[in-house]
């Protein structure tokens, strides 16, 4: 069996992690930043693949080597096999702005609607299904420019925010919204913060969202493809104009989408080593 994935990978950046085995599988699962990911197992020449989209979150992964757990199955059989990556730091922009106070800090009678809201959408970035419907590179949801990449960190009124975990495009209001990646839609809603938003699990830990939005097309549990509308951008929410805000969540990892509107799983493979492992199947 052969696993391939980087030595190293920058805080925010996703990675692509691929098992080859001759062997046959019936699961695959990695265990990466505190989460269990599960891997669908396709059949391609007598071989059986799995392929994993991961990644770290900016703001909360840190500097170092971090273990990398890759668990086989094959019937009631298990072999584990312990790897280590090297997350490396990047420099991100940084902006200050002073804004009303009222745009700041949201007001004592909308605490508790935030914290059910914060449930709801935990929920959603925690969807784990093992049937993988991503492929690369993902569709640009709107062509607008990005105006604000995502790890910028913002200080508002003197007081330091999370570094921004999704990328902001470009987007009068009435653009219409691509889904990035193929997938099962899992919560949509009209959120304080976000506005009208819609969540998408691709499989394998793979969760996209859109944000600030003036419609939303597709209800949960509608199935949609990549390139698919699934509705309008606007300026609802916490928004100061309209745009569309895109986040892509990889096992919990809020990641930097975009390297991945341009790369195929072949050249994300491309700087990665090949290691060949001897299942101890137990």
């Amino acid at each position: 069996m052969n696993v391939q994935f980087p030595s190293s990978v920058g805080i925010g950046k996703p990675f692509v992690l691929r098992v080859t085995s001759s062997e046959p599988l019936t699961g695959v699962e990695v265990v990466w930043q505190g989460s269990v990911v599960q891997l669908g197992v396709s059949v391609w020449k007598d071989r059986y693949i799995a392929l994993g989209l991961l990644g770290t979150h900016v703001g909360k992964s840190k500097p170092g080597d971090h273990r990398l757990t890759l668990r086989l199955f094959a019937g009631g059989k298990r072999s584990e096999h312990p790897f280590s990556i090297k997350i490396t730091p990047v420099q991100y922009k940084e902006d200050r702005l002073t804004l009303p106070e009222g745009m700041v800090t949201p007001p004592p009678s909308a605490l508790k609607r935030i914290e059910a809201e914060r449930k709801l959408t935990g929920a959603a970035l925690a969807t784990m299904t093992a049937e993988r419907r991503w492929g690369l590179p993902i569709v640009r949801p709107v062509p607008g420019i990005v105006t604000s990449p995502y790890g910028r960190r913002r200080i508002l009124n003197g007081k330091p925010r999370s570094p921004h975990g999704g990328v902001d495009f470009r987007a009068a209001t009435g653009t219409p919204v691509l889904s990035a990646l193929s997938g099962y839609v899992v919560l949509t809603g009209d959120h304080y913060y976000a506005g009208k938003s819609i969540f998408i699990d691709s499989g394998g830990g793979v969760i996209a969202h859109y944000f600030h939005m003036d419609t939303a097309d597709v209800k949960q549990g509608d199935f949609v493809k990549a390139g698919q509308v699934v509705g309008k951008s606007g300026v609802t929410g916490r928004a100061t104009g309209p745009h569309l805000h895109f986040g892509l969540a990889l096992s919990g990892q809020m990641v930097d989408p975009e390297p991945l509107f341009s790369a195929t799983v072949a050249q994300m493979l491309e700087k990665t080593a090949l290691r060949k492992i001897i299942p101890k199947w137990k």
